[in-house]
């Protein structure tokens, strides 16, 4: 158990394990090291940060500065330095706080599993699942309703504008109510969200605070929980006809008929359904980065009525392929692109690989396959389930 029955930490077992980044922490904050060879220092360490924790925990209210951020700006590849979008901002924040954060986030999530409050196709940071589980989901539907049934079959994939940092606070803690989760969390969680701050550091200067009024704080162990506890409603008002897939703010909604006039209409009443969901909640859908793919086994075929919706009053038309948690679909889920853009990216590494191998001066095959594996084995064995249904032309 993380708690007591009185609510308090239970020290040796959720301290102790975190010690090293107890003990990091200090060392960034103070720029001093800390002494835990001995016993006697690092019960210390335990029982004063475990004294801590309890009192916020007790009285529900987060220290000031663990909810400050530094943000610093990290130019993305190949940007225009003058733009401010060609910038990533990363969020620096208390490590001890970021350390209390995960020890809740781990007490919450055994409340929403114990409660069952997650969605069941909801896989993102969640224990035993990842981004393969709706992919294979997707894949085996289509591909039933192409080889079998010969059915018309789509998927939608969504983008929602700046999903994490538009979390409605107040609605984000309505939920949690709600939700009817043990009122010390919903305390410490509302504290935790409330009056947060963050500053930008531009060329080791920082700029005035401002006050951040919506959205889970980045960098927090907490936030993507938060989001999907958010986000776990969102899927109530889809039409039965339809299928959906999350992983954290990528969402997916799939569905098939014996005519392409139902296909559309299908996909619409659950495109309408989504879009209301989200205006309720101040999430926003952006019509220019949401795609369609249009399964089947004709792909030069010309339809009269081909398949399309609205997604913000903008049609969205499908495309031949596109990209979803990793790999790229195709429209006759050959995965012909996808195994192009494999041979593309691993090209250069397995060059890098040759041009060790020969001018080395002695050679070390266990060098060489550590090597193979840290920089190539990843890309090539990603999404190898769906593969295995790859064309055999192909």
């Amino acid at each position: 158990m993380l708690w007591n029955n009185d609510l308090r930490l239970n020290p040796a077992l959720n301290i102790e394990e975190h010690i090293m980044v107890i003990t990091n922490s200090i060392m960034l904050t103070t720029e001093e090291a800390v002494p835990t060879s001995t016993q006697q220092s690092k019960k210390l360490l335990i029982q004063h940060l475990t004294k801590l924790f309890n009192q916020i925990i007790k009285e529900g209210n987060t220290p000031t500065k663990w909810k400050t951020a530094n943000i610093i700006l990290i130019l993305k590849p190949k940007k225009d330095k003058q733009h401010p979008s060609s910038y990533r901002p990363i969020s620096l924040l208390s490590c001890l706080g970021k350390l209390l954060e995960k020890i809740v986030k781990q007490r919450l999530m055994l409340e929403l599993e114990r409660k069952n409050i997650l969605p069941e196709h909801q896989a993102g940071f969640r224990p035993g699942k990842s981004t393969m589980y709706n992919i294979l989901r997707l894949e085996r539907y289509a591909q039933d309703r192409l080889r079998s049934a010969r059915r018309h079959s789509a998927v939608i994939l969504f983008d929602i504008k700046a999903a994490f940092d538009s979390v409605w606070h107040d609605g984000l803690i309505y939920k949690l109510n709600d939700l009817r989760l043990p009122k010390y969390i919903i305390n410490y969680l509302t504290s935790f969200l409330k009056n947060r701050t963050a500053s930008i550091e531009i060329e080791n200067v920082l700029t005035r605070q401002f006050n951040l009024e919506s959205g889970t704080p980045q960098g927090s162990p907490l936030s993507p929980l938060l989001y999907i506890i958010y986000t776990a409603d969102s899927m109530n008002e889809i039409p039965t006809h339809t299928e959906h897939g999350l992983f954290a703010d990528d969402t997916a909604l799939w569905t098939a008929s014996n005519t392409m006039t139902y296909l559309s209409s299908r996909l619409q009443q659950s495109v309408d359904a989504f879009e209301n969901w989200c205006k309720s909640w101040k999430l926003k859908l952006q019509a220019t980065k949401t795609e369609m793919i249009h399964f089947t086994i004709y792909p030069r075929k010309k339809y009269k009525h081909p398949v399309e919706v609205k997604v913000d009053n903008s049609i969205i038309k499908p495309l031949d392929h596109t990209r979803y948690l990793g790999v790229i679909i195709d429209k006759q889920l050959n995965w012909r692109r996808h195994l192009d853009h494999i041979e593309t990216k691993i090209a250069p590494r397995i060059g890098l690989l040759r041009y060790l191998s020969r001018t080395a001066y002695e050679p070390n095959s266990k060098t060489m396959i550590n090597i193979f594996k840290s920089i190539a084995r990843t890309i090539i064995i990603y999404g190898y389930p769906v593969l295995l249904t790859a064309d055999q032309n192909v």
